[in-house]
């Protein structure tokens, strides 16, 4: 049986870096060419090998690091980590949809007691009997967990925090895919500052007049409000108004409606716009926001009757500082 099922190619994730899949693949074959000369111990120590490559692929990809002596069980259960909360949330802990993965990856951390009583890796002073069943179990053990894993890859790291950042910053986004990708990053899961840092590459991106990424990350906050952390809204409001270079770069057509529109449902706009205005304060004017300015600061008013009413009077304080404190070559 297991000759049968060394032969089946492992899912290939989507993003996965080369290096890390021909890591894998190599320990993948090295156990297939194990199981191919009944080598049963080395087909043993293969297995362990093999779900413990898996794991440190995993949690590399997550921008983690673990020493090269770190204990297995916990490597394992660092990368189950990982993936796991790509299951449906809100589901109790003890749910079956959660143990059934959970078991999976319990078989796979036995692999090291296995291997340490049977397997290849140590040198041994009396020969211990290796047999077929004990070999099957190993190999059943491993692949149940590893597939299980590499099936979760896309959608975890397709709401990778770096990457996604990373791709607002150069990448062509399609309707939806934002949306995907940004659910995918399970952004309530997220710390506070990560929250903030993907919100700030979101306003950005919309600030470069970009529509798809305006619709899927900005205006998708007043549709499910409940979904869109604070911390990410403080973001986008940031990135709307403040470029890459920490220079003041509204879009007139975007920055003002989209603040104004994600201010609504702030727990703290006032909080908001204090920062705003000290960041425009101590920024200087990108090339771009000097050839504009007039025309968003127009945007701005005209937007003031979507901004919370407690507090208008520090939209429009905003407003009237950038008209007021136009540099010097377009004054």
């Amino acid at each position: 049986m297991i000759r049968i099922l060394v032969k089946e190619p492992l899912p290939q994730p989507k993003r996965i870096q080369s290096g890390h899949w021909l890591a894998i693949c190599d320990a993948y074959q090295r156990m297939g060419r194990a199981v191919e000369a009944d080598d049963f111990a080395h087909v043993v120590g293969a297995a362990k090998e093999l779900a413990e490559c898996v794991a440190r692929v995993t949690i590399e990809a997550n921008g983690e690091v673990y020493a090269d002596n770190a204990a297995y069980p916990g490597l394992l259960s660092a990368a189950h980590r990982i993936v796991a909360h790509t299951a449906k949330q809100n589901l109790p802990p003890h749910d079956v949809l959660r143990a059934i993965p959970d078991n999976a990856r319990k078989m796979a951390t036995q692999l090291a007691e296995v291997r340490n009583r049977y397997g290849t890796g140590h040198g041994r002073a009396a020969i211990h009997e290796v047999t077929e069943e004990v070999a099957e179990a190993c190999v059943h053990g491993a692949l149940v967990w590893i597939r299980w894993v590499l099936a979760r890859h896309t959608e975890v790291f397709l709401g990778n925090v770096t990457q996604l950042v990373s791709d607002l910053e150069s990448q062509v986004f399609v309707s939806g895919e934002l949306a995907q990708r940004l659910d995918a990053a399970n952004l309530p899961a997220l710390e506070a500052a990560e929250q903030r840092r993907l919100g700030v590459a979101v306003g950005r991106r919309t600030a470069n007049e970009t529509f798809t990424v305006r619709f899927d990350g900005v205006h998708a906050c007043a549709t499910d409000p409940e979904r869109w952390p604070d911390a990410y809204r403080t973001g986008v409001i940031e990135g709307l108004f403040i470029n890459h270079d920490n220079q003041i770069d509204a879009y007139p057509a975007a920055s003002a409606d989209c603040a104004a529109e994600l201010l609504q449902h702030h727990s703290d706009a006032a909080g908001v716009l204090a920062e705003l205005h000290r960041l425009l304060q101590a920024a200087s004017w990108s090339f771009r926001f000097q050839g504009r300015h007039e025309a968003a600061v127009q945007s701005m008013h005209k937007a003031l009757p979507q901004v919370p009413t407690g507090v208008r009077p520090m939209w429009k304080d905003i407003a009237d500082t950038l008209a007021a404190h136009a540099p010097d070559s377009v004054s």
